[in-house]
C-alpha cells in the first residue's frame, strides 16, 4: 500500500490525547470500613468490571477513529498490475488524407500489427489514430488481440497530418509509465509545422515506421470565382509529365442534378502545377475535378459556392424578436433590392434568446443589427463579442433599449460611453440634423450625392455617444457624435446615435435610409460575404467534416463548401531522422511518472472514502458506549 500524502499520517499521533485522558481519569479505589460479611455480598464488584471494559472499548473506538481520519487524509492506494507493469507500447497510426492512396493504409495496418507483436513481453499495448487531431482507439492493456482488432477497424479520413497531435496523445496514454511510441506514417513533410517540436519524458522512446512514398497523384489544390471565371490549380505529384483531364461540375440546386459543364486537357510537368480557367456557371454550387485513378481520391475535387444570387444573412436583435413591431422600417429596407439588384435575408431574434444559441449559429450571419440589450444575458454577450473578434460586423442603434455598459462589454473593453436621456429631460426633443465628417469612409463615400440629402433628416431625441478610440463618421448640428466606427478584434461596430424605426427621428421616411442601411451592412460584412469555404478541420459545429457542400448551420437556405487541406497533396517527405529530431526529451520523467501513476491509482480506488465512512461508524458507536457509561 502507498500514500499520496504520507505526512498526514503524523496526525495519527493524536491518539495520545484520548489515551492520556483515559489514564488521568483513573482514580484509586477508596477503602471502606464495614462490620459484617453480609455487606460484602452487595458490593458492586461485577458492575465495576463491566464499567472498566466499557471504558477500554470507548478508548479503542476513539483511538481507531483518529487513526482512520489520519489514514483518510494520507490518501492510501493499492498498486495495480497496470501501475507496476514493465512498460507500455503505444502504436500511433497516421489516418490523414495522404494515407488513403491505394495500398498505403494496408501497409500501415501491417506495420502496426507487427509493432504490437514485437512489443516486449510484459508490456501493455495501446493504439492511437491521428490526423488533424488524435483519439485513443484501444486503451493500454495486456490484450494484444483487442489492439489488433482496433487496428483493423481504423479507416482513413480527410484530415491533415499533425504529428504533434499523434505523439502527444500517445504520451498521454502512457500516463508517466515508461514505454515506446511507434509512429506509423508516410513521413509527409507538412505534418510538422514550421518550427514545430514536441516534448516527451526521458522514459519514452519514439520510433518511426515508414509506409513508403505514395504513388503518383493528381490533385486540385485550389478553386475560386474570379469575376466571370472559375480559376483552379492542379498539382502533379508524379515523376513524369501527364495530360490531366479537368472538369467543371455544376449543381443547379436539386439533389442529384450535378452535371459536367465543361472539360479540358491540361499538360502538367513532373512535380509542377497548372492553372485551369472555366466560365463561371449560373449555378448554386460547382466543383472542379481531375481524373486520377492511381493517387489519393479525396483531393481530386474542390468545391466552391458559385451562386451570386444567394442572399447575405442579417440578424436583427430586438427586445421581443418581432420585427414587424420592433424593426418594421429596418426590415423593409433590408429586404428591398439595393443598387446592385440584391436584397438581404433577414432573421429576427429576441436579445434573451441569444443565451441559447451556439457560436456557429451566430457566425453564419453576414452582419448583426443590435436594437436592444434588454435581457441580454452573459452568454449572449460572449458570443456577440466572439463574433466581432473573428471579423464579424455589427450596427448598433443607440436607443432607449440599448444599455451603454452592455455595449461596452460586447466590444471587449473598447472605450465607448452611451448615455440615453430621459423623454422629459430639457432639450431632448430639440430637432437637429446630421452631416458627414469623414467623406472618405466607405459608407459615406458610396452614398455619394445622397450625403447632402442626409441633412434633411430630423432627429428629435439623441443619446450622448463618446468613443475616443473610434472613427467619427457623422456629427449632429448640435455638436454630438451621430455615427462612429469602432474596430473590435478583426471586426467592426458602427454605432448610430438614434433608433432606426421612426420613433426618435424621421430617417426611415427619407430616400437616404435604404442606401445607408445597405451600404452599412456591406461595409460591416467586409468586401465579401462571410466565408463560405471551409477546410475539413475548421467546419462549424453541425457540419460533417467531409469534403462536399453542406447546408449552413445558421439556416436561411445558405450553403458552404468543405474541402480538404491542400497541404495533404504536397509530395515532400521527411526521413526518420528528420522526424525524431523534432522530438525533444525532457529529464526527470521517471519521478514525475511514478507520482502520476500513484495519483491515477488513488483516484480510481478512493480508499479514503471508505476510511471516512468507517470513522463515522466508529464515532456513532463511541457515542452509544459513552451514553451507557454516563
Amino acid at each position: 500500500m502507498g500514500f499520496l500524502s504520507p505526512l498526514f499520517l503524523i496526525g495519527g499521533l493524536a491518539i495520545a490525547g484520548p489515551i492520556v485522558l483515559h489514564l488521568l481519569k483513573r482514580e484509586p479505589e477508596s477503602r471502606v470500613q464495614f462490620s459484617a460479611v453480609y455487606l460484602l455480598k452487595h458490593a458492586p464488584v461485577e458492575q465495576a468490571s463491566k464499567r472498566k471494559l466499557r471504558e477500554l472499548l470507548l478508548l479503542a473506538l476513539r483511538v481507531f477513529a483518529l487513526l482512520l481520519l489520519a489514514l483518510a487524509f494520507a490518501r492510501p492506494f493499492l498498486a495495480s498490475a497496470v501501475a507496476t507493469s514493465a512498460g507500455t507500447t503505444v502504436v500511433a497510426i497516421d489516418t490523414s488524407l495522404s494515407m488513403s492512396a491505394p495500398k498505403q493504409f494496408d501497409t500501415a495496418r501491417q506495420l502496426a500489427k507487427q509493432a504490437i507483436a514485437d512489443a516486449p513481453l510484459g508490456h501493455l499495448v495501446a493504439v492511437v489514430s491521428f490526423a488533424d487531431d488524435a483519439r485513443v482507439v484501444s486503451q493500454a492493456s495486456g490484450d494484444r488481440v483487442a489492439a489488433a482488432a482496433a487496428i483493423d477497424s481504423l479507416q482513413v479520413g480527410a484530415g491533415r497530418t499533425r504529428y504533434r497531435a499523434g505523439v502527444n496523445a500517445a504520451v498521454d496514454v502512457l500516463r508517466g509509465r515508461p514505454g515506446t511510441v511507434v509512429v506509423i506514417t508516410d513521413l509527409q513533410e507538412t505534418g510538422w509545422d514550421a518550427g514545430d517540436r514536441v516534448e516527451v519524458p526521458d522514459t519514452v522512446t519514439v520510433q518511426v515506421k515508414d509506409v513508403g512514398a505514395p504513388p503518383p497523384n493528381l490533385a486540385v489544390t485550389s478553386a475560386r470565382v474570379a469575376g466571370d471565371r472559375v480559376v483552379a490549380t492542379v498539382r502533379n505529384a508524379g515523376p513524369s509529365v501527364v495530360s490531366a483531364q479537368v472538369h467543371l461540375n455544376v449543381n443547379d440546386g436539386a439533389p442529384g442534378t450535378t452535371r459536367v459543364a465543361e472539360s479540358t486537357a491540361v499538360p502538367i510537368g513532373a512535380g509542377q502545377t497548372a492553372s485551369v480557367t472555366f466560365a463561371a456557371p449560373k449555378a448554386r454550387w460547382s466543383s472542379v475535378s481531375v481524373d486520377d485513378a492511381t493517387g489519393v481520391a479525396a483531393d481530386n475535387a474542390r468545391y466552391i459556392v458559385t451562386d451570386s444570387a444567394l442572399k447575405a444573412s442579417v440578424l436583427i436583435v430586438s427586445t421581443a424578436g418581432d420585427l414587424s413591431h420592433d424593426a418594421f422600417y429596418l426590415e423593409q429596407a433590408l429586404v428591398a433590392a439595393g443598387s446592385d439588384g440584391r436584397a438581404f435575408s433577414v432573421e429576427g431574434a429576441a436579445a434573451a434568446e441569444l443565451a441559447t444559441w451556439d457560436q456557429a449559429k451566430l457566425d453564419a450571419h453576414t452582419a448583426i443589427v443590435l436594437l436592444s440589450t434588454r435581457a441580454l444575458e452573459h452568454r449572449g454577450r460572449e458570443i456577440l463579442s466572439a463574433y466581432l473578434k473573428k471579423g464579424g460586423g455589427m450596427l448598433v442603434a443607440a436607443n432607449a433599449d440599448v444599455d451603454g455598459d452592455v455595449v461596452q462589454e460586447i466590444l471587449a473593453g473598447q472605450r465607448i460611453f452611451i448615455v440615453t436621456p430621459g423623454a422629459t429631460e430639457p432639450g431632448t426633443r430639440t430637432p437637429r440634423t446630421w452631416s458627414a465628417t469623414d467623406v472618405r469612409h466607405p459608407v459615406m463615400r458610396v452614398l455619394g450625392s445622397a450625403r447632402g440629402a442626409m441633412g434633411l433628416v430630423q432627429f428629435q431625441r439623441v443619446p450622448v455617444v463618446r468613443a475616443p478610440d473610434c472613427q467619427l463618421l457623422a456629427r449632429f448640428t448640435s455638436g454630438e457624435a451621430a455615427l462612429v466606427d469602432c474596430p473590435v478584434g478583426d471586426g467592426h461596430v458602427m454605432v448610430i446615435a438614434s433608433d432606426l424605426d421612426n420613433r426618435a427621428n424621421d430617417f426611415p421616411l427619407h430616400a437616404t435610409f435604404v442606401p445607408f442601411v445597405h451600404e452599412s451592412i456591406r461595409y460591416l460584412a467586409g468586401a465579401q460575404q462571410r466565408a463560405s469555404d471551409y477546410l475539413v478541420a475548421d467546419v462549424p459545429a453541425g457540419v460533417p467534416p467531409v469534403p462536399g457542400v453542406a447546408p449552413s448551420p445558421g439556416g436561411g437556405g445558405s450553403i458552404l463548401a468543405v474541402n480538404v487541406d491542400p497541404a495533404e497533396s504536397d509530395p515532400a517527405r521527411l526521413t526518420a531522422e528528420d522526424f525524431t529530431s523534432a522530438v525533444t526529451t525532457l529529464g526527470k520523467g521517471a519521478q514525475a511518472g511514478v507520482a502520476l501513476q500513484n495519483q491515477e491509482q488513488e483516484e480510481r480506488q478512493h480508499i479514503w472514502q471508505y476510511g471516512l465512512a468507517a470513522m463515522l461508524i466508529l464515532l456513532a458507536l463511541e457515542s452509544f458506549v459513552a451514553a451507557r457509561i454516563a
